[in-house]
């Protein structure tokens, strides 16, 4: 999943630039009411420091200030998230729980805050109450609006997404708007709609946004292997934010794409020692594991299981990650366990494909494809879905339907894990081999 916007896992880039309408031909709208709870993305983790301790004092100072305590809670789950310390997320509930003890009533700051410690947490259903029950109070909230986004596109709600869009960027148009509609037409696979979005949010942001944008962008270039635009994008982005996390992750991925494997694995292990998400360990240690360095790649799973196993413990659900995890280096059994119990939560392109993955692990092909099918509904440029369709497909004996797919995930993003690529040549020869 992008997990990128991805979430994820969802990172909350509440960006509050100058106005961008991308979808409608209404009046520029105001700007958010004080109080209102978004995230104006920190050029370092020193700023994200800087402002929570700002937040610490002030609230010294006026205890009363409800406000400031839900933008604390905001606060402490962009810290979670960017220093994998999962500990943050009790203290953003505390934050929030203190906004509503000072303000109990009409307080849609603390309902916003709410909505994205339950986002952060992968509990989808209650981000997007909490964030209808904040813009109730107040339509126009940045924060609140753009979790709602994000919730309905995590619970597979694709056409209330687009309508979600539609509403934020009357209201609300800005870099956070922009880059979800650039999300949402990546998903449906209009790949030159998207890049075009970012890059005309990246003409008019600040410094913060050029680098957010411009990192989407890049990863929109890898997938369409226009490697050598993807550079200049992401050299833009160190120059705008030096040591920018996602550009770094950006930037390893097309490393992989460029075929300098060992120049992505120094990548990863920047990334990961700075945001061990099990996205990213999961990724280098498939990228070692191709090296063939496997003591080093099962070091790497290791940290995955106890990253996982320290979410789960502070309320994190990470079915998700679980599943996928579980299904290529695991057990089989709890990736379906894992996979079948987030499709009862939720119904993305992504957890479908998590569960067609598990099925397939388990045997069970059949029921498999259908789900594959569903994963692969929007026509998305994820490798991996078309990559698992097409394996599911040749399981099934269905050679020319395996080979379209199996070939459509290797010419989809070739910053792929190496890992999978190798397993799906390896199932494409078998097929032509038994033609």
């Amino acid at each position: 999943m992008r997990r990128t916007l991805t979430v994820a896992g969802i990172g909350l880039v509440l960006a509050v630039s100058g106005g961008i309408g991308f979808a409608t031909t209404s009046d520029p709208a105001t700007t958010a009411p004080a109080g209102s709870v978004g995230r104006i993305v920190p050029d370092s983790g020193q700023d994200l420091e800087a402002s929570i301790a700002a937040l610490q004092d002030t609230l010294r100072r006026v205890p009363g200030d409800h406000g400031s305590w839900a933008n604390l809670a905001v606060a402490y789950v962009e810290q979670a998230r960017v220093s994998g310390n999962a500990t943050y997320y009790d203290k953003a509930d505390e934050a929030a729980a203190r906004s509503f003890e000072v303000e109990p009533d009409d307080n849609f700051a603390a309902l916003a805050s709410r909505a994205a410690i339950a986002a952060a947490r992968h509990d989808f259903s209650e981000a997007l109450r909490s964030a209808d029950d904040a813009l109730a109070i107040n339509p126009r909230d940045l924060g609140a609006l753009a979790i709602r986004v994000d919730a309905l596109t995590e619970l597979g709600r694709y056409d209330d997404q687009l309508e979600a869009l539609r509403t934020a960027d009357r209201l609300q148009p800005s870099t956070a708007v922009a880059a979800r509609y650039a999300y949402a037409y990546e998903l449906r696979g209009d790949l030159d709609r998207a890049l075009d979005i970012l890059r005309r949010a990246a003409a008019v942001g600040s410094r913060a946004d050029k680098a957010y944008t411009l990192t989407l962008a890049a990863d929109i270039l890898r997938k369409q292997d226009r490697l050598a635009e993807a550079g200049r994008q992401l050299d833009i982005v160190q120059e705008a934010v030096p040591g920018y996390l996602p550009g770094l992750v950006s930037s390893a991925r097309l490393e992989t794409a460029r075929g300098d494997l060992e120049g992505s694995v120094v990548l990863w292990r920047d990334v990961v020692a700075r945001q061990p998400l099990p996205e990213y360990l999961t990724e280098l240690g498939e990228l070692l594991e191709h090296l063939g360095r496997p003591g080093e790649a099962d070091a790497q799973f290791a940290v995955v299981r106890t990253t996982i196993e320290l979410l789960d413990a502070s309320g994190v659900r990470t079915d998700l990650e679980t599943a996928l995890f579980e299904a290529d280096h695991g057990s089989a059994e709890r990736a379906l366990s894992q996979a079948r119990a987030e499709w009862r939560q939720r119904r993305s392109v992504h957890v479908a494909d998590a569960l067609a993955w598990a099925l397939h692990r388990n045997g069970r092909d059949r029921e498999a494809l259908t789900i594959a099918r569903a994963a692969t509904r929007l026509g998305s440029p994820e490798a991996k879905f078309w990559i698992h369709r097409g394996t599911i497909e040749a399981a099934l004996g269905m050679g020319d339907e395996a080979r379209t797919h199996l070939r459509r995930g290797l010419d989809t993003d070739p910053g792929q894990s190496p890992w999978q690529r190798d397993e799906a040549r390896r199932t494409l020869s078998e097929i032509e081999v038994g033609r």
